[in-house]
């Protein structure tokens, strides 16, 4: 895998994972549904069956009181035994006045004192029946349900009755399971229909996401002519839209950035740049016979230290600005710019002819424009001293991957740089290369022979004073 390429991972399908998503959701809110329903139902069916109970009970009262009234056992033990019979009721008994057990339906014998369940949990009491729970002897959860019998107000005992708590819980456990069978078949069916509509919904998505998706990466292979054309009303058109406004600015960037550089480098230096490569195996370099344009300000460093640091600064950009321009007019490149010295390079592009030139033209022109803004707007401008050299330089790509950029190196700019040394402000001052090329059509005056800094090595140099008219 080549670096800086994104790993693949394998994923499910967008539709496939909504629709789980969907399934999912359905049954957890499914499930907190039924358990609400169910729980409330259990509640309705338990509060059903022990109602059920107290009818029954209410039955017994008011059947046992004329019993109870003349001490009839047999009819008692009638109206006992009626609820033998009958689903989850373990027993019933009627108690006399004195709790003793006048008829039960298990056949305990009559007159037998009752003696209340030792641990048991008193549950519900009203006026009309008292309950409560407790576990036999042998673990059995019973609801005992007791009711005073009444005759003109008079107490003449009570009646009790024993309910399966099991029973109960089984008959509404079994209600439950019913609703559920009922709910299962239904249930199912919509949350086939929330898939199928899930997936018909994320399927479309997909189809207009994957031409945003598209868009995107033609934008990122530099295609900014890609239009997406289908626009929606919706926040998918909206994101379409900002793409598309997006491709328009950054195309009109592209053309005004490469409208700047043609200004700034001239078609011929821009071409040239632009088809080196910026990365690969091995760095591209060519070496070229160029001239060397360097203007710089004498005094720069006192000049800054007096002078308000806004003026300074708006005086050094109009000199830049100056220099630069005219650089690139006569067909050369704004090599480098450093601090207050701009270096020109002229012979860079093999289209263009008559390199030494076009150097000395721009440089008369420069301090022509420099000597015209002096007398308006700054001392900085009529400061300026150029020297011109020439030679072979390396041209190319030189940096590291954090930043590169397109630059030249070579002794000829350091010979160009030790010129200006020699100058005064407002001096255009050539070198030995430069005025061998050029002897017949300028008029010089001869300066002491330096050392150059950089080299050691003595270093003829000519301050220039004028074109001569070129002899027929």
């Amino acid at each position: 895998m080549q670096n800086g390429q994104l790993k693949k991972h394998r994923r499910l399908p967008l539709f496939f994972r909504v629709s789980i998503a969907v399934f999912l959701l359905f049954c957890l809110s499914g499930s907190i549904t039924l358990s609400v329903i169910t729980a409330q139902q259990q509640r309705i069916l338990f509060a059903e069956n022990l109602k059920s109970a107290e009818l029954i009970l209410g039955y017994f009262a008011s059947s046992a009181k004329i019993p109870l009234l003349v001490d009839d056992t047999l009819r008692l033990n009638g109206v006992v035994q009626d609820a033998g019979g009958m689903d989850g009721i373990v027993y019933a008994f009627i108690l006399d006045r004195d709790r003793n057990i006048q008829a039960y339906s298990d056949g305990v014998a009559s007159g037998t004192k009752f003696i209340p369940p030792a641990k048991g949990t008193r549950i519900s009491e009203n006026k009309d029946v008292v309950i409560v729970q407790y576990a036999d002897s042998t673990g059995l959860r019973i609801l005992d349900l007791s009711r005073p019998v009444l005759y003109h107000g008079k107490s003449l005992g009570s009646v009790h009755l024993g309910l399966s708590l099991q029973a109960v819980q089984g008959s509404v456990t079994q209600a439950r399971d019913s609703l559920l069978r009922a709910l299962f078949v239904p249930g199912i069916c919509i949350l086939v229909v929330l898939i199928c509509l899930v997936v018909l919904f994320t399927l479309r998505r997909r189809k207009r996401l994957s031409g945003l998706i598209h868009a995107a990466r033609e934008y990122g292979k530099g295609n900014l002519s890609h239009e997406i054309k289908n626009i929606e009303n919706n926040e998918l058109g909206d994101l379409a839209q900002a793409l598309n406004r997006m491709a328009e600015k950054l195309s009109v960037s592209q053309v005004h950035t490469r409208m700047q550089l043609e200004q700034l480098l001239k078609r011929s230096s821009l071409d040239r740049i632009l088809e080196s490569p910026l990365s690969g195996s091995s760095a591209h370099a060519v070496r070229r016979q160029v001239v060397i344009l360097f203007a710089g300000v004498k005094g720069f460093g006192s000049y800054a230290t007096t002078e308000k640091p806004e003026e300074v600064v708006l005086s050094l950009n109009k000199y830049i600005s100056v220099v630069t321009n005219v650089i690139s007019e006569h067909g050369g490149y704004v090599d480098k710019i450093i601090g207050d010295a701009v270096v020109g390079i002229f012979g860079v592009s093999l289209y263009r002819e008559n390199h030494t030139d076009r150097a000395i033209q721009a440089a008369m022109d420069i301090q022509e424009s420099l000597s015209l803004g002096s007398k308006e707007e700054s001392q900085l401008l009529s400061n300026v001293c150029i020297g011109i050299s020439s030679g072979i330089v390396l041209s190319g790509n030189i940096g590291s991957h954090s930043k590169v950029e397109y630059s030249s190196i070579g002794e000829s700019i350091k010979e160009a740089y030790c010129l200006i040394g020699l100058g005064q402000p407002g001096d255009i001052i050539l070198g030995e290369g430069v005025f061998s090329q050029m002897k017949d059509l300028v008029e010089v005056e001869p300066l002491p022979v330096q050392k150059s800094i950089a080299t050691g090595e003595a270093i003829k140099s000519y301050r220039f004073l004028q074109l001569t008219k070129k002899e027929k």
